[in-house]
């Protein structure tokens, strides 16, 4: 909006204009057209600022519609659920470690062969043993533990020697048995035992 001219002002004013009238319209006139035009340029920025944002409105809408379609509580209870099997295999993954513990020395103290010890814990079904709060094997699953030493493993018990017992064929120096000395043992548990003990002479062929 263009200011008055002095010329303008004189021709309008004629014989009443003076100098001092000229510049009291002319600063009345800023100030009415002054705001007026910053009014007016801040509604080109903000009708340029709406015309970027309706722009992307189509883009926002779509991504709207897709989290409306998400299934955000399924999701959720998913993610939980995931979360407590991993925290619940955990648990029972600490628990195998320490029933493990306890079965090792069982074997041990029932004098099953250290070389087996480790076969026999790998055979076992650990899912059925249960810890008491103490930590250790609950007074059920220990006697279910002792009872499999005795039905499928008493085999690889240790042969201890009485003293005094006439030994027919001793070992050799080194405490190791031939395979031929071993396979002459009549009794199965004792053969059995023995074979235990000196599997590196099976190995070999």
């Amino acid at each position: 909006m263009a200011s008055f001219k002095r010329g303008e002002l004189r021709d309008i004013l004629g014989e009443a204009y003076t100098d001092e009238i000229a510049d009291k319209l002319v600063a009345l006139h800023r100030g009415v057209v002054d705001p007026l035009k910053d009014d007016l340029d801040a509604a080109k920025r903000d009708a340029t600022r709406y015309k970027a944002d309706a722009e992307k409105l189509p883009g926002v809408q779509n991504e709207l519609n897709e989290l409306k379609g998400t299934d955000w509580k399924g999701k959720y209870e998913s993610e939980h659920q995931s979360f407590e099997d991993y925290k619940g295999q955990v648990a029972r993954d600490a628990e195998a470690v320490k029933a493990k513990a306890a079965h090792r020395k069982m074997l041990i103290e029932e004098g099953i062969s250290e070389k087996a010890v480790d076969s026999i814990l790998n055979a076992t079904d650990y899912t059925k043993v249960k810890l008491g709060t103490d930590g250790a094997l609950d007074k059920e699953s220990a006697e279910s533990l002792k009872k499999d030493i005795t039905d499928r493993w008493s085999g690889f018990k240790v042969a201890t020697r009485r003293r005094g017992e006439n030994v027919a064929t001793p070992p050799a120096g080194d405490g190791k048995m031939t395979r031929e000395e071993i396979m002459k043992i009549k009794d199965p548990s004792e053969r059995q035992a023995a074979i235990a003990q000196n599997l590196d002479v099976f190995r070999k062929g």
